[in-house]
């Protein structure tokens, strides 16, 4: 485990990137934040200017411009400015509001990310109910006018530097992982290439040419076993890697039907690929794990096993809201139960304050 995260971090190369805008964005926020002394705003403001420009802008002007990435990037600058008011607005019900804007924003990139139901759900959740319970609170627990509890931070240093930490690290492991998530699915993906143009061959002793003649030492089947290996949770790939192999081993290359059944092996091959190029789209999951199929096929069914319709999507309940609902109180009822236990605390504890006499 220990190793599979080390290998995950960046380079020295992709450090910067992250680093110069979580240092510009944690100066931002530590100047910005309520004091009895404050700071100019103007240093907050230039600083957290710097790291939206560091962190977002020039990466978009590299990159192109296109819907999808206008619209992420508007979001994503909602959901920064809104965070940063949150955490330095003397006014808690403005910071209420700003929080707000934050679950909104977030609502905007689940939608991007094609996730209506999640959006939905949050803004149900989040915007709808702890919000407004948040506003409650700020309402019935001072009716003789404003605290100045929120005009001054407690460590405000502390908390940035552990803020802006955690940031860091999550962002590290992040990009560590999706440069070597790409460079694995590179890898797959000149591996079927190859695999394409063998096949296109038309004659088994130029296929045999191309790769090697032996299946114990052939370099294209070696390479295939590499990336099947070099992943824990692939053993059965490359035991039908290996059976692959060895029905192209036994194939006569003077049989009038060598070509075909080369190719067909081949495809065989290519297919094995393409559920591995599949697989390193996902986070890995234990397949061992209990989840039902009420709403759809469960994250951790086999690629290959999953339903399909003639267009290659995975095949959904005709009445999918429903199953969804019967998954939420089978599979997930203790997180749905724990959510409404937090609300109901919530409530009595907005109660409890505002009858609170001296």
């Amino acid at each position: 485990m220990s190793y599979c995260l080390l290998s995950a971090l960046p380079t020295a190369a992709e450090l910067w990137p992250i680093a110069l805008p979580l240092l510009a964005g944690g100066s931002a926020v530590y100047f910005l934040l309520p004091r009895p002394k404050t700071y100019p705003r103007w240093w907050g403001a230039g600083l957290s200017t710097t790291a939206l420009l560091l962190g977002g802008v020039l990466p978009m002007l590299g990159s192109g411009v296109s819907p999808e990435s206008i619209l992420f990037w508007s979001f994503s600058l909602l959901g920064i400015v809104s965070g940063v008011l949150l955490v330095t607005q003397h006014n808690p019900a403005r910071a209420a509001l700003a929080f707000a804007l934050v679950v909104l924003s977030t609502c905007g990139l689940f939608l991007l990310l094609a996730a209506p139901f999640l959006m939905a759900a949050t803004i149900i959740i989040y915007a709808g109910a702890i919000i407004v319970t948040f506003l409650f609170v700020i309402m019935l627990a001072q009716p003789r006018g404003m605290s100045d509890a929120d005009d001054r931070s407690r460590e405000p240093g502390l908390a940035t530097l552990t803020g802006f930490l955690l940031l860091g690290t999550l962002l590290f492991v992040l990009v560590g992982y999706s440069q070597k998530l790409q460079d694995n699915r590179l890898g797959v993906d000149r591996l079927i290439e190859r695999t394409r143009e063998v096949a296109a061959l038309n004659d088994r002793m130029a296929m045999d040419e191309k790769i090697g003649k032996g299946w114990e030492d052939d370099e294209l089947f070696k390479q295939f076993s590499g990336v099947f290996k070099s992943r824990g949770d692939w053993k059965d790939l490359d035991d039908r890697r290996a059976q692959v192999a060895i029905a192209w081993s036994t194939i006569d290359p003077l049989d009038p039907k060598a070509v075909e059944a080369s190719r067909a092996r081949l495809g065989e091959l290519i297919a094995l690929g393409e559920i591995a190029r599949d697989r390193l789209a996902w986070l890995p999951m234990a397949t061992e794990t209990p989840l039902s199929d009420l709403s759809g096929a469960p994250p951790v069914r086999e690629f290959e096993r999953v339903r399909r319709d003639a267009a290659g999507l995975p095949r959904m309940p005709a009445d999918n809201a429903a199953y969804l609902g019967r998954s939420l109180f089978t599979d997930f009822l203790l997180p749905v139960e724990l959510g409404g236990s937090l609300l109901l605390v919530a409530t009595v504890g907005a109660i409890a304050i505002a009858f609170r006499r001296s």
